[in-house]
């Protein structure tokens, strides 16, 4: 059984954070999307280092590319390739094309390291699935933080 979005609605309300909930075709990934969510949006995705059990969550504007040897290099790590939809499951109890932070509560043991790029404009809004794809729940760049600290995660933030 996958993440609810219930699990995600109940993390919002507990933290009394407020979101602007936009529903719509299911997302699996932000190319060609055919229609338009209000403020910027971002794209998420799980990596994982050659070696060891450590796990990053990146977070970048949905129309730029991940330059992962870049971005090995500011992590200290040799080389950085996507996880499995396997380990995908294992880490956060989502599938693919349904990775958001809204899902770390299912990071039981805190593998993830959250990187965000600091293109991102943490005055704006940001946008996330409820651990579904076919929403998208739009919120302050500053109540996703609020939500990180609650659960224990102090993001890095890096020039991607």
């Amino acid at each position: 059984m996958f993440a609810t979005a219930q699990a995600a609605y109940q993390l919002l309300e507990d933290l009394n954070i407020v979101y602007q909930r936009v529903d719509h075709e299911p997302i699996t990934s932000v190319k060609n999307v055919p229609f338009t969510l209000p403020g910027p949006q971002v794209k998420n995705l799980v990596l994982k280092p050659r070696k060891g059990e450590h796990r990053f969550l990146v977070i970048l504007p949905d129309e730029k590319q991940a330059d992962l040897t870049h971005l090995a290099e500011i992590l200290n790590e040799k080389r950085l390739s996507f996880v499995s939809e396997k380990n995908l499951v294992e880490l956060l109890n989502v599938p693919a094309g349904s990775v958001t932070p809204l899902a770390l509560p299912n990071d039981h043991d805190h593998k993830i390291t959250v990187v965000i790029d600091k293109e991102i404009d943490q005055q704006d809004t940001v946008g996330f699935h409820p651990n579904i794809n076919s929403t998208t729940l739009i919120m302050q760049f500053r109540d996703f933080e609020k939500i990180l600290n609650h659960l224990g995660y102090k993001p890095l933030y890096v020039a991607i």
